[in-house]
């Protein structure tokens, strides 16, 4: 848990193909290509170690995941269904929107089941964990005026700690982390509107407006990176440490049609 981790991985699951390299300071580096299983619908990276699931069959698969490669080290039958799946340095957590969840450490190449929840909140929407703090949200309220109401707590040695929530007069929307931060990023109209804020030790979650953007499908995030994307091919890359997010730039040739995109923290 002591070196952060700049690995990211993108994945088609059409066809299998995936790319990985490393995402420090918001500078790209290309690293490999490879093919794996079609069909995952969700990966969750942490300090070493990646995740990945199909959420429809449970099947999945977890590796080591450092210097921008990653290596398979066993293949999993989780149970199908599970809504999201998010890791920090050394955990990661399952959840289902129905309030079910699962945590465990993810360390090493390898999954550790520890706990099983049947007490967790109903009907969060997005989630997104730094390196210790996972952070949670649901929306509420009409189309025309939307609100979140956010949870939180610390996500470590495999176990999920309920720390307080907090209700919000407008909407977050989707969130992502870097290993000490969190990014929410909310369609307003034909912009993306952008929030940050810290989110270490389980606790210190206060959403601060920084602007806007246009629209991006997807960000991918490493421990100090933030990688944003265009299902067209378009990219663009930040950083986002103890709470200050920064622009680097865009990015030239990058390939159309990635469907995942999961980074180390």
């Amino acid at each position: 848990m002591t070196t952060p981790n700049t690995s990211i991985l993108f994945y088609r699951s059409d066809n299998g193909q995936a790319g990985t390299g490393t995402l420090s300071g918001g500078r790209w580096q290309a690293k490999a290509m490879l093919r794996l299983p079609t069909g995952y619908t969700h990966g969750a990276a942490s300090r070493d170690s990646l995740l990945l699931y199909n959420q429809g069959t449970g099947a999945g698969e977890v590796g080591t995941f450092t210097g921008g490669t990653y290596t398979r080290v066993k293949t999993y039958g989780f149970a199908p269904d599970w809504t999201f799946i998010e890791a920090s340095a050394d955990s990661v957590i399952f959840y289902n929107a129905t309030g079910r969840g699962v945590t465990g450490t993810l360390m090493n190449g390898a999954f550790q089941q520890v706990r099983v929840y049947n007490d967790f909140s109903s009907g969060w929407g997005t989630m997104a964990s730094s390196r210790d703090t996972l952070v949670a949200a649901a929306r509420h309220g009409s189309s025309e005026f939307p609100w979140s109401n956010v949870g939180y707590g610390s996500l470590s040695g495999g176990v999920y700690t309920d720390k307080g929530s907090i209700p919000r007069d407008d909407f977050l929307g989707t969130l992502t982390a870097t290993s000490d931060s969190v990014l929410s990023w909310a369609r307003a109209g034909g912009e993306l509107e952008f929030r940050v804020s810290k989110a270490t030790n389980g606790t210190g979650i206060s959403f601060q407006r920084i602007g806007t953007s246009g629209i991006w499908n997807k960000v991918g995030r490493t421990s100090d990176s933030l990688f944003f994307y265009k299902d067209d091919g378009t990219a663009w890359t930040s950083t986002l440490v103890n709470g200050n997010y920064t622009n680097v730039g865009p990015l030239a040739q990058v390939s159309s049609g990635w469907t995942l995109i999961e980074g180390g923290v």
